[in-house]
């Protein structure tokens, strides 16, 4: 568990020395026996460059930086926990740093923050020269300056366990008003603090940044294109409720839009109307193909989806148990 070899730039730990909370070995010591990112698993012990960029870089949202106005309002904070509360909002504990701070209608997805970003320490021999996992995790802890403003909000924190147990909210104030002190202080110096881009907004709806990774081809994923940054449900019949109540707001639409043309079609005044003719026909031969090629796409996507739910995993399955027959 070697740390990483110093570079020529070293970056500054944004707090002071006596603002330190913990140790370094009592950090190593609390990570996790092994974790799971992007389908590789790993033990942190063995691997402390590989865990800290599963922890800190948010990389779906890093994958889509361009197009974050869509998701959020730039250099607005995000709202306090107890602002949460007030508005009926359930806060859920998430560990990927790609969904810290994503909204839904009723929740938002909160990151706890990990004991190590209060240990001056650890910053100095893990975070202070590799700049992605600085700014990330000074983005991290600007974030929690926001959510934790108020001693309700470090009440609600403590209650989810989104901060360390042993932390008081003296320890927390002072801590956060160095921080700040430093992000300050940085923004008039020639080498101003670096927050990950991500951080420049506060939270991000996440029906838009779905919308983003539905839409742009540059981040689709291969394996699996039409399940987005993070799908509200991974049934099949939540699936066909949704989409099928989409697909039946557009034929109920369609149809109201032909039952007036074939009421005015009716009438003396539209019936000698060549222009009005000629939009019905258009509009219902237009309403024909829309219908037949809505029909092909569900079709096709039911295959994709049959193919992608039971073929796959069978295939799968077959492959590995002839693996390991193969080896015994």
């Amino acid at each position: 568990m070697s740390p990483p070899t110093a570079t020529a730039r070293t970056l500054a730990t944004p707090f002071s020395p006596s603002d330190s909370k913990s140790s370094i070995n009592t950090c190593l010591a609390d990570f996790p026996a092994s974790v799971t990112s992007r389908e590789r698993t790993f033990r942190p012990a063995r691997d402390v460059a590989g865990y800290l960029r599963a922890e800190l870089l948010a990389w779906k949202i890093d994958s889509i930086t361009p197009h974050l106005w869509f998701a959020g309002a730039r250099h607005l904070p995000a709202r306090s926990l107890h602002r949460h509360r007030l508005a009926r909002r359930e806060i859920i504990i998430t560990e990927s740093p790609s969904e810290h701070l994503i909204s839904d209608y009723t929740v938002v997805f909160v990151k706890p923050l990990p004991g190590y970003l209060l240990c001056y320490e650890f910053w100095e021999t893990y975070l202070a020269h590799d700049t992605a996992l600085h700014a990330a995790a000074c983005g991290l802890v600007l974030s929690y300056t926001w959510l934790v403003s108020y001693a309700s909000d470090f009440d609600i924190a403590k209650e989810l366990r989104l901060l360390p147990e042993e932390l008081s909210w003296n320890d927390w104030t002072s801590f956060a008003g160095t921080f700040l002190d430093h992000v300050e202080r940085s923004s008039h110096s020639p080498t101003p603090l670096v927050v990950s881009h991500r951080y420049t907004y506060g939270e991000l709806r996440m029906s838009r940044v779905n919308y983003l990774y539905k839409f742009l081809p540059s981040v689709w994923d291969r394996a699996n294109p039409a399940r987005g940054f993070m799908p509200t449900s991974m049934w099949n019949e939540s699936f066909l409720k949704r989409n099928t109540t989409r697909l039946l707001t557009v034929f109920v639409a369609f149809s109201l839009i032909l039952s007036s043309m074939q009421v005015g079609l009716a009438t003396p005044q539209l019936q000698g109307s060549g222009a009005f003719v000629s939009a019905s026909y258009g509009f219902a031969i237009a309403c024909l193909f829309i219908e037949l090629l809505s029909g092909l796409v569900v079709l096709v996507v039911g295959v994709w989806h049959f193919r992608y739910k039971i073929l796959r995993p069978w295939r799968m399955r077959i492959s590995k148990q002839g693996t390991q027959g193969h080896n015994l």
